[in-house]
């Protein structure tokens, strides 16, 4: 056995993540890929700027509290008496639970592995407590879970639709397959390339004019399919963004929608809103019966939508 086809422990480790030969280059696979990335960094884009917050210290960098939140559930806030700076770090659970389930203690991951356990938030001993020794707990969630399985998931959904999408509409301006001999393969490479190209005339030379030597198989693709499909994908977008609580108001075919569909679709949306929310606003609380802050939470979308809501205006009538 040559030493290129003799298995190794790399072979072995990744087989189960190649295609083919291992190790070699898939462009259908590239594109799904790419498709895939994509849609992970538009939603996570979505996810980690939800919510808005006001009264936060100057020290808390929201964008990172946000995407810890996101990646890992959990952000630990607490007063560092090295820097006198508040911070919202990377954080664990650590020593006993209570009756509740809730840590009694928290350790703080900082930059080059600094860590620091802190004693968990509680609300009898918040008064007069050393408010350096104190941490307090932002959850994302109830669960406690963080939302990059709904990333994950739908980003993966959508890049598979994506795909088939973009493969039936290039089918769609050929939906036959050329069959040829190897003798005049390189004919039909010529002649497909035109086509592709959208040509206005083709030359076949010889003998090949009467074009006899191409066969033809139909794949049997419908123009009709590609608008389904793409229903069908924004349907599924829809259901992403109603799980991060983003307002998903179906599109397609509104004039058949009745006023009880459209308020379902608010609440259901609303339900999970809440649920990172009311996360959030409890986090609020306890921070400010602590530190005596005033940080307060929101949805972004509310705090938009409050604004942008105009003055009532009447629409006067002819009645001549």
């Amino acid at each position: 056995m040559s030493a290129k086809s003799r298995p190794n422990a790399a072979t072995d480790i990744y087989r189960q993540h190649l295609q083919g030969t291992p190790y070699a280059s898939n462009p259908a696979n590239n594109r799904l890929a790419l498709i895939e990335r994509m849609y992970q960094r538009v939603i996570t884009e979505l996810a980690v700027n939800r919510f808005k917050w006001t009264g936060m210290p100057d020290s808390i960098d929201l964008r990172f509290m946000e995407m810890t939140l996101f990646r890992r559930a959990l952000s630990v806030f607490y007063k560092d008496t090295k820097y006198d700076k508040f911070f919202a770090l990377e954080g664990a659970g650590t020593a006993f639970v209570n009756m509740m389930h809730n840590p009694t203690g928290y350790t703080v991951l900082g930059p080059n592995f600094e860590g620091k356990t802190l004693a968990a938030y509680r609300y009898e001993a918040a008064e007069g407590k050393d408010q350096s020794m104190v941490a307090v707990p932002i959850w994302a969630n109830s669960m406690r879970i963080p939302d990059l399985d709904i990333v994950t998931l739908y980003s993966y959904r959508l890049a598979e639709m994506d795909r088939t999408i973009e493969i039936n509409s290039k089918n769609a301006r050929r939906n036959k397959v050329i069959i040829t001999p190897e003798n005049t393969k390189l004919s039909a490479v010529n002649i497909n390339r035109a086509l592709d190209e959208g040509q206005d005339g083709i030359q076949v030379a010889g003998p090949m004019q009467d074009m006899a030597f191409i066969q033809a198989v139909d794949m049997g693709i419908n123009v009709n399919d590609v608008e389904k499909m793409h229903i069908v994908r924004t349907r599924m977008w829809n259901e992403c963004m109603g799980l991060l609580g983003i307002d998903n108001a179906n599109q397609d075919k509104k004039e058949r929608l009745v006023a009880a569909e459209v308020d379902a679709n608010s609440d259901q949306t609303s339900m999970m809103r809440y649920v990172n929310l009311n996360a959030r606003r409890i986090a609020a609380k306890q921070i400010n019966d602590v530190f005596g802050l005033n940080i307060e939470v929101e949805y972004f979308t509310d705090v938009d939508e409050q604004a942008k809501v105009p003055e009532t205006t009447t629409v006067g009538v002819n009645t001549d």
